[in-house]
C-alpha cells in the first residue's frame, strides 16, 4: 500500500509571519555577532598596527589574514542585518547637511588597515577647493562608502590600487571610487545592482560575499535622492561613482 503524504498549502498569512519570523532570527542573530566581531577587529588593527610590540614577518601576515578575514564576517552580518530591515520596511534615512569629504576621509582612515592586510594602496584625493554641504544621513552614508570601498579593495587584492575622490558637479557632490580590479563582465552589467547578485569571476575570487552591498547601496542612495552607477570593464578594473544633492539653504 502506498501512503500519499498531502502537504496542506499554507496560507498567505502563515507565510507572511514565517517570513516574519525569519526576519526577526537573522535581525537578532546580525545584532548579537555585530559586537564581538567589531571588538575583535579592534584588537587586531591594533596587533597588525604594532601598537603592541614588534611583530616578525611571519607573524604580521597570519594576523592580517585573520583581520581581512575578520572583516568579510562583519560585512556579511552588515548586509544580513540591512536585508532583514529591507524584509520588514523598516530601513530609514535621516537626512541632514554635512561635508561629505568628512564622511569619506575618515571611512577612508578606517579602511586603511584592511587594505594594507590584503596588499592593496588605499589613498583619497582631496578635492582642491572646498565642496558645498550636501544633504544625507550620515550614519547610512558611511555605510555605503564603506562597502564600496571593501568590495574595491577585496576584489583588487595583492599590489592593487584603489583611489577614492570627490567632485562638484552642478548641483550635486560625486563620490568616485576607482580600481584596478578584476571588473564586471560586460554580459553581467545589468545585474550589478540586483539582490544577492555575484559576478562569475567574483565568485572564483572569493567566496564570502553575500551579494547584498551594492543592492543596498542602491537602496540607501535612491532613498537620500541620489544616484549610484559605474564603469568597468572585466580584467581593467571598475569606478564607482555615487552622486548627492548639495545643500539648497
Amino acid at each position: 500500500m502506498i501512503h500519499v503524504m498531502i502537504q496542506k498549502k499554507k496560507s498567505s498569512e502563515e507565510i507572511k509571519k514565517n517570513e516574519g519570523r525569519r526576519t526577526e532570527f537573522v535581525s537578532i542573530v546580525s545584532h548579537q555577532l555585530r559586537t564581538p566581531l567589531s571588538v575583535i577587529r579592534g584588537y587586531l588593527e591594533a596587533l597588525v598596527n604594532e601598537d603592541q610590540g614588534k611583530l616578525n614577518p611571519e607573524q604580521k601576515e597570519y594576523l592580517s589574514d585573520t583581520l581581512r578575514i575578520n572583516n568579510e564576517m562583519i560585512e556579511l552580518v552588515n548586509d544580513y542585518l540591512n536585508a532583514a530591515q529591507l524584509d520588514e520596511g523598516t530601513i530609514k534615512v535621516h537626512p541632514e547637511k554635512t561635508h561629505i569629504e568628512d564622511i569619506v576621509e575618515e571611512t577612508v582612515e578606517n579602511m586603511m588597515t584592511f587594505a594594507k592586510a590584503s596588499n592593496c594602496e588605499l589613498t583619497f584625493q582631496k578635492p582642491k577647493t572646498p565642496l558645498p554641504e550636501v544633504v544625507t544621513d550620515v550614519i547610512k552614508m558611511r555605510q555605503v562608502v564603506e562597502n564600496i570601498i571593501s568590495n574595491a579593495v577585496k576584489y583588487t587584492g595583492r599590489g592593487g590600487t584603489v583611489t577614492t575622490s570627490l567632485e562638484q558637479r552642478d548641483q550635486t557632490v560625486i563620490f568616485t571610487c576607482k580600481d584596478s580590479g578584476i571588473g564586471i563582465p560586460k554580459d553581467q552589467q545589468d545585474e550589478i545592482f540586483t539582490r544577492f547578485f555575484r559576478g562569475h569571476n567574483v565568485i572564483g575570487h572569493d567566496t564570502q560575499g553575500s551579494g547584498l552591498g551594492l543592492y543596498t547601496a542602491k537602496v540607501i542612495i535612491t532613498a537620500l535622492k541620489g544616484k549610484i552607477w559605474f564603469d568597468s570593464e572585466e580584467g581593467k578594473g571598475t569606478a564607482m561613482h555615487v552622486s548627492i544633492p548639495v545643500f539648497q539653504g
